[in-house]
């Protein structure tokens, strides 16, 4: 369904999103009562790209997802167990791929796919042993690394994670290899382990998760040279809840392009492995009271240049919590991103015929209300400069409607 801004009107009358979908929402806390706890949820969005990009126009894209939620200590007298299960269906469309064609997508629940899709997207059982808590089964890895809690506030893929981990293993014949989020999850073990009050640290190891929406049969639980696997290590300084200073690093094993360097034959170089990290945080920078405030948040992403389309990526904003009295647990965002193309791939690119440039920056401004336990609505607009590298689209201006209504089960 295509919708231009002058017919938007339907979609204002349902505002727009609650917050992080999907990829950037932690499970919800293992149920008090009989240790049961479901969450239904359905996520709608309406989007207008007003200007430039692919092409003008807009779409509807919508997401129901079902969570199961068990502590096994309260449900079967397994102490410090959760087992967890969530899948979705999401409707054919993507707004980022047929719209605007920046490098990552506008929407939490893009799927960059125009087929409608079905996923077991989580399934996995959680074993806490104190200080270490052991995590095996399938599993997203956006979920726990490489964010902070105002970042979790925007739509807008660049600002809820770190492109160039989000782009880890670039290949356009046939998708991306690593690193494992939605709507792609891989099979995973990770741990956590906590040292002390304020320091704690997160290591995972998946198999390196085929991301094609050309080739949905290409996504699965692959364990073989061609996909490889993917390692990553976080440590964390958190010394109250509104703060958390991040560093972390990660290496793919997958067999990847080089890109911008040929065979004797003319074919494409291959050669293995990629590696990359990160830094970043977020902190209270002012506070009306305990619960109302000004955070800021900046990420810097970094990968080897040889094997992506993002070597350099950087984050930033500022979210304010209550800025009405009387509507205490509303926020409202301003952010940017800046994600950098490394030379050979842009050589690639050229070789294509494509004019390339070296940079992309997005911005993006949001403001959330939780209308009530069931809904929360979220008007948001976004700003690409030179979307996906290219020196030929226009930029584009795309606003976006977003809105959750969801409940909760508890037995």
């Amino acid at each position: 369904m295509k919708i231009r801004l002058t017919k938007a009107a339907a979609f204002v009358a349902l505002g727009a999103c609650a917050g992080p979908a999907l990829a950037q929402q932690a499970p919800p806390a293992p149920a008090p009562s009989g240790g049961f706890q479901l969450n239904l949820l359905y996520t709608g969005e309406g989007w207008d790209n007003t200007l430039g990009g692919v092409r003008r126009g807009g779409s509807y894209m919508f997401n129901m997802d079902g969570q199961l939620s068990v502590d096994t200590g309260k449900a079967f007298g397994w102490t410090g167990g959760t087992f967890f299960v969530e899948g979705f269906y999401a409707n054919g469309t993507s707004t980022g791929n047929n719209w605007v064609g920046a490098v990552d997508q506008q929407s939490p629940i893009d799927t960059a796919a125009n087929v409608p899709m079905a996923k077991l997207y989580q399934l996995y059982y959680d074993q806490n042993f104190g200080h270490t808590d052991v995590r095996f089964g399938k599993y997203d890895l956006e979920t726990e690394f490489s964010n902070t809690k105002p970042m979790s506030l925007f739509l807008s893929k660049d600002l809820t994670w770190n492109t160039a981990l989000d782009q880890a293993g670039l290949m356009p014949l046939n998708g991306t290899v690593g690193p494992g989020n939605y709507p792609y999850t891989p099979l995973a073990l990770r741990i956590r382990q906590d040292f002390g009050a304020s320091w704690s640290g997160l290591f995972a190891i998946a198999n390196a998760a085929s991301d094609n929406p050309n080739n949905l049969a290409y996504n699965g639980l692959y364990f073989s040279p061609k996909w490889g696997a993917m390692a990553i290590g976080e440590a964390d300084y958190t010394p109250d809840k509104h703060t958390k200073f991040m560093i972390g690093g990660w290496g793919l094993t997958s067999q990847l392009p080089l890109y911008g360097q040929l065979n004797p034959d003319g074919s494409q170089r291959m050669g293995w492995g990629e590696i990359g990290g990160y830094i970043g945080g977020a902190a209270r920078i002012y506070g009306a009271n305990p619960k109302q405030g000004l955070d800021v948040f900046a990420t810097l992403g970094l990968s080897s240049p040889q094997t992506t389309n993002v070597s350099t990526s950087f984050n930033g904003g500022l979210v304010y919590t209550g800025l009405f009295d009387f509507r205490p647990a509303d926020k409202i965002g301003v952010s940017m991103n800046f994600n950098g193309a490394p030379s050979g791939w842009r050589q690639y690119q050229m070789q294509l015929g494509n004019s390339i440039g070296a940079s992309e920056f997005s911005f993006e401004a949001t403001y959330r209300a939780k209308i009530n336990d069931w809904l929360t609505l979220q008007p948001d607009v976004q700003y690409i400069q030179q979307p996906g590298y290219s020196r030929t689209l226009k930029n584009p201006l795309v606003f976006g409607i977003h809105f959750e209504v969801g409940h909760v089960f508890e037995w």
